[in-house]
């Protein structure tokens, strides 16, 4: 549930779909009554034409034994445990399976509504009791997630026999026949429920946390760490066991076991931005610092390793219920799945809004103020001018983007400041999500929009913690290395796979990931494919995939399994397939058909980028 959600928005999106698990255990319950019952009545009338037709029977006698049956009807007769019925059961032999399967279907509907109103009630009060702090949270999951996972185990195995039950004796109690694709289509969903739900269980969440950077010893800034342990004592927690710098545009501590460059770290970590503390004064930074320290002491850290596996096996769970009949289970388990986030999502505002008064208080609120609307706003600038190179229509080979956004910095934190739209962005962040920043200056007793136009944002700044790392401009230098031939290699591919390349240049570059390739099939024949076209030996000339409106696979005469292409060669002309055989085709590199489909699928995807689509 998202924080800004009404309450009739969450109602209509999350509540009544939520009651749709209420279906199929509603409807058995009446329907295999109705079903019991409609037995009686045929019963009753064979015993009516039995009795009636007995000559050994006087009327008076004939009489009796009516009123017995009308009195107990066979549905009751049969679920009798009483010795004086076993005779008359022995009567009715050939309808036992029959009542025995409305009793237990019966019988499994109410254990289905009887455990979704339990759960409703119990997790219902756990989740209202997590809003009171960070341990009612963890205790209210640690409750709470076995209650859901127990419930769903039981609706699903549950729902998933009656509505077996219920593809065959719906069409046969209504219209004396079954329906085999009906019955075969239900168990199949049923299954894929009940399979993907048992395969959750076995799921582990990996609780690491994989962070890009280097550790930062005592000797490299000794100054640097002795301001950190100073701040933690003042704040009477323990300081971090190690810090990791790196390029990532954030801010962070953790207790989750962090793997950095191959390897497992436990316990305490500090991560620090380089091109971050570049912008920021000492006394700015110091405000961060003590934000981020202000977790520790809070144990908001210590909360978030415990409640995260937490979430992370309700999500598994949820995933696992998004297939088959169980879907049905994940809309009602997605309720309290958002009811938990935000419960969550509204303890972590608060302790961010706690981190930066405390971060205020070590050194003061006018610093604070300024870290919030930098920080802010180079988080938005390195958004932005990364998206910009993602838009270009060719790579630069020469990126340089760390160069281009501190030079560019300061002009884009005067544009960000004097809009408006600047009080409502967020930081990102790995754990946990950030108020927008009008929220969090309002905390600190201040006005948003009259903080961000105080001209002390753009004064020059006197020296940085950064400028305190002599081996600091070394290290940021290497990782922007790395991570621009990244950017430049994911733009490669994305541009790549955009691209209708019109002219010698982009038509090259497309070839350099799209290179034609040949494949040999039996009697000399072959196919190749190029970035725009599909070409076997035997035909005429080439097909251009942009003259293909679909393709798929069929069934031959003479066995195997053929490709269909959908071929219009102008757009005014009746569409003609054409068929081959593409496991006759192959090279050193594999199967045509894997490679043809990557090849139309790149085609594809261009004409609808270039569509803007």
């Amino acid at each position: 549930m998202d924080t800004q959600e009404s309450a009739p928005r969450f109602f209509n999106k999350h509540i009544l779909p939520a009651l749709l698990v209420f279906v199929i255990p509603l409807f058995s319950v009446w329907f295999f009554d109705y079903a019991e019952r409609k037995t009686d009545r045929e019963v009753m009338e064979s015993i009516e034409r039995t009795i009636n037709k007995d000559t050994t029977l006087t009327p008076p006698e004939k009489q009796v034994a009516l009123e017995m049956f009308r009195a107990h009807p066979v549905s009751e007769i049969m679920a009798s445990d009483s010795p004086k019925t076993v005779p008359l059961q022995a009567m009715f032999e050939p309808t036992k399976n029959r009542y025995a399967t409305f009793r237990w279907m019966q019988w499994i509907a109410w254990v289905c509504l009887g455990s979704v109103v339990a759960t409703f009630l119990l997790v219902g009060v756990s989740v209202a009791c997590s809003f009171q702090s960070h341990a009612a949270q963890y205790w209210s999951l640690r409750i709470g997630l076995p209650i859901l996972r127990t419930s769903a185990l039981i609706q699903v195995l549950g729902q998933a026999l009656l509505a077996g039950f219920l593809s065959f004796w719906v069409t046969a109690i209504f219209f004396e026949i079954y329906i085999i694709k009906l019955i075969v289509l239900i168990g199949i969903l049923a299954a894929a429920g009940v399979f993907a739900l048992v395969a959750a269980v076995f799921r582990r969440v990996d609780e690491k946390c994989a962070v890009e950077g280097r550790m930062l010893s005592d000797e490299e800034a000794p100054a640097l760490w002795r301001k950190i342990r100073e701040m933690a004592a003042k704040l009477q927690t323990e300081p971090p066991d190690r810090v990791i710098v790196g390029i990532a545009p954030s801010f962070f501590v953790t207790e989750h076991p962090v793997e950095l460059n191959g390897a497992r770290h436990e316990g305490r970590t500090l991560f620090l931005s380089l091109p971050m503390l570049k912008i920021l004064s000492m006394s700015e930074a110091d405000a961060v610092l003590g934000h981020e320290l202000a977790h520790f002491s809070g144990q908001d850290t210590l909360w978030s390793r415990k409640i995260s596996p937490l979430m992370g096996n309700f999500a598994l769970y949820l995933q696992a219920l998004g297939d088959g009949l169980g879907l049905l289970v994940g809309q009602f388990m997605l309720v309290f799945w958002k009811l938990y986030l935000f419960s969550l999502g509204r303890r972590s505002r608060e302790r961010e809004f706690r981190a930066d008064q405390v971060g205020a208080g070590l050194t003061s609120a006018e610093a604070m103020r300024r870290a919030l609307i930098k920080v802010s706003g180079y988080c938005e600038y390195r958004a932005r001018a990364e998206q910009a190179v993602m838009e270009q229509n060719r790579v630069n080979p020469n990126l340089r983007l760390a160069e281009a956004l501190e030079l560019g910095y300061s002009d884009f934190l005067k544009r960000f400041t004097s809009d408006e739209k600047a009080a409502l962005s967020e930081t990102p962040h790995p754990f946990d999500s950030h108020p927008p920043l009008d929220q969090r200056l309002e905390s600190l007793g201040l006005d948003a929009l009259q903080a961000l136009k105080e001209n002390d944002l753009h004064a020059p700044l006197a020296g940085t913690w950064h400028d305190a790392m002599p081996t600091a401009p070394m290290v940021e230098k290497a990782m922007w290395a790395e991570r621009e031939a990244m950017i430049q290699a994911v733009h490669g591919q994305d541009l790549a796979w955009r691209l209708l390349p019109t002219g010698t240049e982009e038509t090259e570059f497309v070839l350099a990931y799209f290179p034609e390739k040949v494949f040999t099939g039996k009697a000399g024949t072959s196919a190749t494919l190029t970035f725009k076209s599909v070409h076997v030996s035997s035909w005429p000339e080439p097909l251009l995939f942009a003259q293909i409106e679909g393709a798929q696979m069929e069934d031959s005469t003479f066995g195997g399994k053929k490709l269909v292409l959908f071929h219009r060669p102008i757009a005014d002309a009746k569409v003609t397939k054409v068929k081959f055989c593409p496991a006759d085709f192959t090279n050193a590199e594999g199967a045509f058909l894997p490679m043809f489909q990557l090849y139309y699928s790149r085609h594809k995807t261009a004409e609808a980028r270039s569509r803007g689509n």
